[in-house]
């Protein structure tokens, strides 16, 4: 059984907006010429189904004032598939942040997804600490232990020109593990997109509730450094991510397998980060 941790419906302007980066679509390695007709959520749930993909999980984000438009979209999204599921999102500065973050988890979500730097956020402000509180809290009255998703892309100063304050740091990130034990967080892209990899495996420690996913960073990655992060945390804490729309189901999943092979883990691993790590995290 695989799972598709890692995937996005975005719009045309979304992918517009990626096109006018070349820099940045040859630093990430990212397909851009054949994203467009990936954007229906049926193509994805197609091809989940052609590539024998058991469930996709969407990662939506959206400003303070469309949150909750969002979630609804991709809560739609889900309700017309068989194998798609999707996260909530919020935003620290958002309206009655507490009310969506339970209606959510109440609807049987278990997690949210989070981009700082396209949100506009620092994670170390006092906002975000309200939030992570709330959220951590919703979870102990529900008896559950919600997911956070962050994206880390560690150049989105340098290619969208975002306030270095709010990206997504492996050192910013791993403070927030320690201070929010109730809850599981997951570390996009293994934990730093074009990150410096010594500051990634510097301040990215393995924790109990500290997830990596595999979402593009078999391609921006060296092969020694993906193999090492997967030594370093272990394939309990290793979720497999296509980055869909910018990858696809009918390569990534041997190209992924090869770097689990080569850092040693046996069948019974592989299938955790392939399925089973995911589908107990967000309680699918």
């Amino acid at each position: 059984m695989i799972v598709d941790a890692h995937c996005h419906i975005f719009t045309e302007r979304i992918v517009a907006n990626v096109n006018a980066r070349p820099a940045m679509v040859r630093d990430l390695k990212l397909n851009t010429h054949d994203a467009l007709p990936r954007l229906d959520p049926r193509a994805l749930d197609e091809s989940a189904a052609a590539h024998d993909i058991h469930l996709c999980v969407l990662l939506p984000t959206a400003g303070p004032e469309r949150v909750r438009s969002e979630n609804d979209r991709f809560i739609e999204f889900a309700v017309r598939s068989r194998r798609l599921r999707t996260l909530g999102t919020l935003h620290p500065a958002m309206r009655d942040l507490s009310g969506e973050a339970s209606r959510i988890l109440d609807y049987g979500i278990n997690g949210f997804k989070f981009s700082s730097f396209s949100q506009r956020f620092d994670l170390r402000s006092r906002e975000v600490e309200r939030m992570l509180t709330e959220i951590e809290l919703l979870g102990v009255d529900r008896n559950t232990r919600p997911v956070l998703v962050f994206d880390t892309f560690a150049r989105a100063d340098v290619h969208f020109a975002a306030p270095p304050d709010y990206l997504t740091t492996p050192s910013r990130l791993f403070r927030l593990t320690g201070r929010h034990p109730g809850i599981n967080f997951v570390a996009a892209h293994m934990g730093g997109l074009l990150a410096d990899f010594d500051e990634l495996r510097r301040d990215l420690l393995p924790a109990r509730n500290l997830y990596l996913d595999t979402a593009n960073a078999a391609h921006t990655l060296e092969e020694d450094q993906f193999v090492e992060l997967l030594r370093i945390h272990g394939a309990a804490h290793i979720l497999f991510g296509t980055d869909w729309p910018w990858f696809v189901h009918a390569s990534e999943p041997a190209k992924v397998r090869a770097l689990l092979v080569k850092a040693g883990y046996d069948e019974s691993q592989q299938s955790d980060v392939f399925g089973a790590n995911a589908m107990r995290l967000f309680g699918l």
